[in-house]
């Protein structure tokens, strides 16, 4: 995949800096006073808490909309750092049930929460985090309902993707209807209402959602070629865990595309069910051979081009250093490593 050097966040965040730490301090706060035995599961789920870029997106789309509707009705002083937390918020609890349905063992470097103190606190708590989520998000006007319409798209997309698992002839149309709905929708969301909370019109809410959806769906084929490519030393989660859980990615429809007849009958014999031992490395190496992660990341490459047009249209040659903050997002998204 790409070797040039991810943006430097501390330079991307730099237009919304203040947000951010108040976003910090919020969370920070915001699950104080709990039960211990809640609390210790808390405090160990926070430590999941990566680069925070889609509230960071949240905050720097609402920045955008403030430039473009000057004098336009906003929101309260606080509202965006609640929904910023809101979006965090979401994000986190979709990452503790994750490590649930793919049975992973580490999570930002740390035990993953099912591991260390089983599925029935792991699946509570992602429930907790949601609820309270959604309690914040009615403290801000209209929010609910579009917080609501967002936790059940992720749903969605989540159960397609059961629905999907160990059927090798899934197809690309297939695999993105997933993931825009499993990941894409929260990056959208929080493009989209950063907007709605600077007072953007219709028209650049519509433009921003756009945008955020397209970034959402280069953010996880790249997460999907790191599964194969990956360090776990550096993405500090558990790799490997799709195609030992029958999840049909991209680069994995990309290798069914490449192989021979003969081959593409094994291949799909292979993935009809539980994988694992030479089965698996005979699938890690044909992925490497036939160069399908390259292929897929070039996809990926794409679905950023179309952000950075979406969003230049937007900007028409303004923006500024919030602009080119949003710019270098879509930078940053497509040469992670972690």
């Amino acid at each position: 995949m790409g070797t040039e050097a991810s943006p430097d966040l501390r330079t991307i965040y730099a237009p919304v800096e203040e947000d951010m730490l108040r976003l910090a301090a919020f969370l920070e706060t915001e699950f104080g006073g709990v039960e211990p035995f809640l609390m210790r599961i808390l405090e160990h789920v926070s430590r999941f808490r990566g680069k925070q870029i889609r509230p960071a997106i949240l905050f720097l789309t609402r920045r955008l909309a403030l430039l473009s509707f000057d004098g336009a009705t906003r929101s309260r002083a606080d509202d965006h750092v609640k929904i910023g937390a809101v979006v965090e918020l979401i994000h986190t609890a979709t990452l503790v049930h994750d490590d649930i349905l793919d049975d992973a063992e580490l999570r930002r470097g740390v035990e993953t929460v099912h591991r260390r103190w089983g599925e029935r606190a792991a699946i509570l708590i992602g429930d907790y985090i949601y609820s309270r989520a959604f309690r914040l998000s009615t403290e801000v006007h209209g929010m609910a309902r579009a917080f609501s319409d967002t936790t059940n798209t992720i749903c969605e997309g989540e159960l397609l993707q059961i629905g999907s698992r160990f059927r090798p002839d899934i197809g690309e149309e297939r695999y993105l209807e997933i993931i825009r709905k499993k990941t894409g929708i929260l990056y959208a969301a929080a493009a989209r209402l950063g907007g709605v909370l600077g007072g953007a019109d219709p028209e650049l809410a519509g433009k921003l959602h756009e945008f955020g959806m397209e970034l959402g769906t280069a953010f996880q084929i790249v997460d999907d070629c790191l599964d194969y490519d990956g360090e776990e030393g550096l993405t500090g989660k558990s790799l490997g865990t799709d195609l030992r859980q029958g999840k049909v990615t991209l680069p994995l429809i990309y290798l069914r595309e490449a192989l021979p007849a003969g081959e593409k009958e094994w291949f799909d014999g292979a993935l009809g069910g539980p994988i694992a031992g030479e089965p698996e490395r005979r699938i890690q190496r044909l992925v490497a051979e036939h160069g399908v992660l390259g292929e897929a990341f070039a996809r990926a490459q794409g679905f950023v081009e179309s952000a950075k047009g979406i969003l230049a249209e937007v900007l028409g040659g303004n923006g500024g250093q919030v602009g080119e903050s949003l710019d270098l997002v879509a930078d940053y998204v497509l040469r992670r490593r972690q």
